[in-house]
């Protein structure tokens, strides 16, 4: 898979602010594919007391989503520690007491940092995490609109097409066996292929390749976390997946319709869409 994305993802550059100038000036930003592990052997995990959210409306409905997924055995203390462990910026100790060691260090770090207090900073996390959610990149639930599953022909793979953000009109595609839906990184050779569709006027954008998405970030093939590998595609898109030996697979990306409000100054003259 060759071929470099137009713009680095950074769990929603275009659709979230900057949290370091809200909650920690140090805060670094990860794709949502990190790769937390869980706590030691020696310490089993106790139950988790705080709900998992079914929704992902918010920030913080999709925060939550993943502290408990990859801390289950954590219960965030505030939203300052939801923004940290959901946000992908946490690198510490994998430990309850670590973690709760570092959680403390961070938010004096913040307090000092800003000069303010502890609820000055749970306040600011609380801003970023009650905004309207719009992310690229999370893998779909059963269940959730727009996802297109499709038989690869002469394999046990399909590709499953899942929105992401309805603002920059992104696409996520990844491998699922047939039989099961699990989703798989890269299971046989291939090359993808994205450009134009035929709504986009020619010219708009050339044809390129397309790497997975943690690669684009500097995570190796053999890195990303099982089942966890995604490509980048746009609505509309046009794309071929080439392999060795078998015809290409050419599918075009779907498009989100966006109504727009009617203008009340405007006359909107009809003309028809193909000819």
């Amino acid at each position: 898979q060759t071929g470099k994305r137009h713009q680095p993802y950074d769990l929603n550059a275009r659709r979230k602010p900057d949290l370091s100038s809200t909650c920690e000036p140090s805060c670094p930003k990860d794709a949502l594919s990190n790769t937390s592990s869980g706590p030691s052997s020696s310490m089993p995990p106790p139950a988790r007391t705080t709900p998992m959210c079914t929704s992902r409306e918010t920030v913080r409905d999709v925060y939550l989503e993943l502290a408990a997924k990859h801390y289950p055995y954590y219960t965030p203390k505030n939203d300052h520690e939801i923004f940290l462990l959901g946000g992908g910026s946490y690198k510490g100790p994998k430990s309850i007491e670590g973690i709760t060691q570092h959680m403390e260090e961070r938010m004096q770090n913040a307090i000092s940092a800003w000069k303010g207090t502890r609820e000055f900073v749970i306040r600011n996390a609380a801003k970023t995490l009650d905004m309207k959610a719009d992310f690229t990149g999370l893998k779909p639930r059963p269940g959730d609109p727009g996802v297109f599953i499709r038989p690869l022909p002469d394999s046990d793979y399909s590709i499953r097409l899942f929105p992401g953000s309805k603002a920059a009109s992104e696409y996520c595609l990844d491998f699922v066996l047939s039989a099961t839906g699990e989703p798989v990184n890269s299971p046989f050779k291939f090359n993808l292929l994205a450009g134009p569709g035929p709504t986009t006027p020619v010219g708009f954008v050339p044809t390129v390749g397309v790497q997975a998405l943690e690669c684009s970030f500097g995570i190796a093939q053999k890195d990303i976390r099982p089942g966890a590998e995604k490509f980048l595609l746009r609505d509309g898109q046009l794309c071929t997946l080439q392999r060795p030996g078998h015809k290409d697979v050419q599918f075009t990306v779907p498009m989100r319709r966006r109504p727009e409000p009617p203008n009340p100054d405007v006359v909107v003259l009809e003309l028809p869409q193909y000819v």
